[in-house]
């Protein structure tokens, strides 16, 4: 008696199984359809907003965005993470990549950034960068490997060279640098906490950030930061997203976030 009931039950499973696999073949073809993009910390905000335009256009194509420093996401594809567009805040390590062959295509420059300098919104000890090397500023920095800390070299030097004593300015400037983040957002939150007086980020990340004001860099110590993306994996649609980026539709994104698109 309960062996008969159980042979009806016993039949389903070759169909449960069934089921499962197209299912499952299901899930696959739709992680297939979509892209996995490794983007610069910097680029967190516009990213999402760009995963919207290019879903206008390609809705069955899902974009999964993993952000970080540049050379953290660098140091990942080479070790063979499964990304299929690598959008660096430089174009160095892009560059390297592709010469290691590591990528699938050369890297193409699509947008820029300008270095800034953010304090908080309250506080008038800092009013020119220049008073990045008095006694006790708190200066958060990013680890040495990031582009923003190539940058943020840049404009120290160029504001060394403004001083009397150039050496000593950078030194008092290094002194004060009282954390080192992982990348720039991180740098910002730092400021924004009131954990920090000061600290080298973009201008795009200025412009969403609460409770700073920015001091402006001039002259040689305006740094320009040159964006690239580049063609990791072999897929078509890999390539489709990378001549994306240089379309109408996401220039206008691009440029509403606050940066400039690259000509």
């Amino acid at each position: 008696m309960n062996t008969a009931r159980l042979r009806p039950r016993a039949a389903w499973w070759p169909l449960l199984l069934a089921a499962a696999l197209v299912v499952g073949g299901c899930a696959a073809a739709r992680g297939e359809r979509g892209l996995t993009i490794f983007a610069a910390a910097s680029l967190r905000t516009v990213v999402a907003e760009l995963e919207a335009a290019w879903l206008q256009e390609h809705p069955d194509a899902p974009l999964t965005v993993s952000t970080e420093a540049s050379n953290v996401l660098a140091a990942q594809i080479a070790e063979g993470a499964p990304a299929d567009v690598f959008l660096s805040a430089d174009t160095s390590r892009p560059q390297q990549l592709a010469a290691d062959g590591r990528t699938a295509a050369a890297p193409v420059a699509f947008a820029r950034n300008d270095l800034t300098l953010v304090v908080p919104a309250d506080d008038d000890a800092i009013a020119t960068p220049a008073d990045l090397a008095q006694p006790g500023v708190r200066l958060v920095a990013v680890s040495e490997g990031a582009p923003v800390a190539r940058y943020t070299l840049g404009a120290i030097a160029a504001l060394a060279a403004t001083q009397p004593d150039p050496a000593a300015f950078a030194a008092a400037v290094e002194a004060n640098v009282v954390s080192r983040e992982d990348n720039v957002r991180a740098a910002l939150a730092k400021v924004e906490l009131g954990e920090g007086d000061a600290a080298f980020v973009y201008v795009t990340d200025a412009l969403g950030a609460e409770g700073v004001r920015e001091v402006p860099l001039t002259g040689a110590a305006g740094v320009r930061a040159e964006y690239a993306a580049v063609q990791v994996s072999e897929r078509p649609l890999a390539a489709e997203f990378v001549r994306w980026l240089s379309q109408p539709e996401a220039v206008a994104v691009i440029e509403a976030a606050g940066f400039e698109t690259a000509s």
